[in-house]
């Protein structure tokens, strides 16, 4: 188990956290990835150190560019086993109160973003043996923990639905489909944030939830299952995570 040897890996959201974690992972499993990110010198240098990889500068907005970047990852490796659909992004607020720029921002990226990236990769994914589309969503899509992360739990609720829905699609065509929802992970995702109380409670409890390497872990697993098993939702936080009642607003 663990093993990703001759699999054909596509990460989003690659240069930094979770999918740059899960990228050296699934090399040292034996994958090949493509890493997809807008950021081109990160995932450029990224994609330098590990055998086999090819950097993808995109943003998950950008469908034409989506969807150019895909067709050119899956001919460079020769196909795609799977897709981790790992970028996103977190602005906090108050519903009522949000400047709507940051509700379209991560509704473009957390939602539109991941039906870009799955239907550029999903014909290739039809070719291969025991495919895998892994949506990583948060526990804030299983509930909604504070106020101020209303709108970000809004759109993981949506990842969930749709990996509901991608499930009854894709499944009988093979494609599995797995809903990834880990608690706090240490990452970057808040580093757009202001100074503030929202901001240094955040880092508190990053602080003492999954590391990036813990979280790739359990990714790799998911992708490592064999091709009869699907996992419909992995969901995990650190023990040391405080319950969301204790961090309420």
């Amino acid at each position: 188990m663990n093993s990703l040897e001759g699999r054909r890996v596509l990460v989003t959201g690659a240069s930094s956290g979770i999918g740059e974690a899960l990228a050296v992972a699934a090399t040292d499993a034996g994958a090949r990835v493509a890493l997809l990110a807008r950021r081109a010198e990160r995932v450029e240098a990224l994609a330098e150190r590990l055998p086999g990889a090819v950097a993808l500068v995109a943003d998950v907005n950008d469908g034409p560019r989506v969807q150019a970047e895909v067709e050119r990852a899956a001919e460079t490796l020769g196909g795609l086993d799977a897709v981790v659909n790992n970028a996103g992004i977190m602005l906090d607020g108050q519903p009522s109160e949000t400047d709507p720029a940051f509700w379209q921002a991560m509704v473009d990226t957390n939602v539109l973003g991941l039906l870009n990236v799955t239907r550029a990769a999903v014909p290739f994914l039809l070719n291969a043996v025991g495919p895998s589309v892994v949506n990583v969503s948060s526990m804030g899509g299983r509930y909604v923990p504070l106020a101020g992360s209303g709108v970000y739990s809004a759109t993981k609720h949506a990842v969930h639905a749709l990996g509901e829905a991608l499930r009854l699609e894709l499944q009988v065509k093979g494609v599995r489909v797995t809903t990834f929802a880990p608690g706090f992970v240490a990452t970057d995702l808040t580093s757009t944030w202001p100074e503030g109380r929202p901001l240094e409670r955040w880092k508190e409890n990053a602080r003492k939830g999954l590391s990036v390497e813990r979280a790739a872990a359990a990714v790799v697993h998911i992708l490592s299952m064999p091709p009869e098993v699907t996992i419909v939702e992995y969901a995990v936080t650190a023990t040391t995570q405080l319950p969301a009642s204790v961090l309420r607003d």
